[in-house]
C-alpha cells in the first residue's frame, strides 16, 4: 500500500477513535480477513458511607465483528448480554438481558481522504425495566464516577452519520469529521410512556505528528443536544460539552509508553415545565472532568505482550450540592497469539476512591478476558 494511503489511514483512525465513545466506528483496514471478537467483563465496586454498604456487580460479554463489503468498503457489528445484581438496603436487586445490536459501515474516497460512516442502532436490547426493581439497578449503572463497560439495555432505533476528512500541512497530520446521531422514541419502563432523548450533533478536529521515537496527538470534540422528551413534551435537555484530548507514545524496540490526558467541560443542564414549557431549572448536573493515563506495554516476544496501566480520575462538584469524586485504577493487561489468526487477551485492574466530597468510599475490581479470530 502506498506510504501517503498509511498517512490518511492513520488520521481517520485518530478521528473514529476520538468519536468512538458515542457510536461504533472503525477504520478502513485493506487486506484485513474477517474478525469475530468474544469478551468478557466482570466489574465489582463497594460504596460505603455512614448510611451503610452497596455492592453492584456486572457481568458482560460483548461480541463483535469485522466484515469486509469490498473495496475500501466494510462493515462492523455489536451486541452484548449482561447480568447485574445490586446489593443495596439488605435487599437483592437484578437486571438482565440483552443490549441493542449496532451495526455500522464504512467507505473510503479520494485515496482515503474522505470517509463516510453510516450506522443504525437496532432497538434488540431489554426495555419495559420493572419499576420496583430493574429501574434502581440501571439507576447505579448510571453513575459516572463507576466504571461499567455497559451501562444501559435497551433503547429505540437509533441512526447515525460521519463524514470526515485528513490532510497534511507539513509533518503534520490533520482531520476533521462532523457525525449526526438520531436518537428514536422508546418505553423504558414498565408504567408505561413513550421517552424519546435527545439527538445530537459533534465537530471534532486531531492532529499528530512523529519526532523521532515519539508520536504525538491532539483532538476536540464539540457536542450538542436536542431536548428529551416524554410523550411528544420536552422535559429535559442535555448539556453541551467540550472534549479535549492529548496523548503521546515513545516507541521502542521491545516496549511502548504512552500517557493520555483528557478534560472535558460540561454546561448546565435544563428542566422543562412539561405544561407550559418553561424552564423550571438550570444547573449543571455533572462536573467537569479530568482524566490523566499512563500504559507501558513490554513485548518479550514479538507473540505476547505485557502492560501494566494507571489512570487518575477527578470529577469536580455539580450544582446540585454533590460533592467531588476522585477516583484511581491501576491494573495490568496481557495478550497471546495462540494460533495462527487467534490472539487472547487477560485484564484485571483495580479502583479506589471516594465520590460525594468524600463522604462515599469506592472500592472495586474488573477482570476481562477476550478471544479475537481471524477468518
Amino acid at each position: 500500500m502506498p506510504h501517503n494511503k498509511n498517512i490518511y489511514l492513520k488520521i481517520l483512525l485518530a478521528l473514529v477513535i476520538l468519536l468512538g465513545a458515542s457510536s461504533s466506528y472503525g477504520q478502513i483496514i485493506y487486506g484485513q480477513p474477517v474478525t469475530g471478537d468474544l469478551q468478557f467483563f466482570y466489574s465489582h465496586f463497594k460504596l460505603e458511607s455512614d448510611a451503610g454498604s452497596t455492592t453492584i456487580n456486572q457481568f458482560v460479554i460483548p461480541v463483535g465483528g469485522f466484515i469486509p463489503l469490498g473495496d475500501n468498503f466494510e462493515g462492523r457489528f455489536y451486541i452484548a448480554n449482561a447480568a447485574n445484581k445490586l446489593e443495596y438496603a439488605d435487599t437483592d436487586y437484578k437486571l438482565n438481558g440483552l443490549s441493542d445490536m449496532r451495526l455500522q459501515v464504512n467507505h473510503s474516497f479520494a485515496e482515503d481522504r474522505l470517509l463516510i460512516s453510516a450506522g443504525v442502532n437496532l432497538p434488540t436490547g431489554k426495555k419495559k425495566l420493572n419499576i420496583t426493581e430493574e429501574w434502581l439497578v440501571l439507576e447505579f449503572l448510571s453513575q459516572n464516577y463507576l466504571n461499567f463497560p455497559l451501562r444501559r439495555l435497551g433503547e429505540g432505533l437509533g441512526l447515525n452519520l460521519l463524514v470526515g476528512g485528513a490532510t497534511m500541512a507539513g509533518d503534520i497530520r490533520l482531520g476533521g469529521a462532523v457525525e449526526y446521531q438520531y436518537n428514536g422514541s422508546y418505553e423504558p419502563y414498565d408504567i408505561g410512556g413513550d421517552y424519546k432523548p435527545g439527538n445530537h450533533f459533534s465537530v471534532n478536529a486531531g492532529a499528530d505528528t512523529k519526532r523521532g521515537r515519539m508520536s504525538y496527538s491532539a483532538g476536540i470534540i464539540y457536542t450538542i443536544y436536542s431536548d428529551d422528551k416524554f410523550e411528544d413534551v420536552k422535559i429535559f435537555s442535555q448539556s453541551s460539552q467540550l472534549d479535549f484530548r492529548l496523548s503521546g507514545v515513545y516507541e521502542a524496540e521491545r516496549f511502548d509508553i504512552s500517557a493520555t490526558t483528557r478534560y472535558l467541560i460540561r454546561d448546565r443542564n435544563k428542566r422543562y415545565n412539561p405544561i407550559d414549557g418553561s424552564v423550571l431549572e438550570q444547573l449543571k448536573a455533572y462536573g467537569n472532568e479530568f482524566l490523566i493515563s499512563g500504559r507501558l506495554t513490554y513485548r518479550p516476544e514479538k507473540k505476547w505482550f505485557i502492560a501494566p496501566t494507571a489512570d487518575l480520575r477527578l470529577i469536580a462538584t455539580n450544582e446540585y450540592d454533590s460533592g467531588n469524586a476522585d477516583i484511581i485504577g491501576f491494573g495490568i493487561d496481557s495478550g497471546r497469539n495462540i494460533g495462527e489468526g487467534i490472539n487472547l487477551g487477560l485484564g484485571l485492574k483495580y479502583y479506589t476512591g471516594s465520590a460525594d466530597g468524600g463522604d462515599i468510599d469506592i472500592s472495586g475490581y474488573q477482570l476481562s478476558a477476550g478471544l479475537t479470530a481471524n477468518f
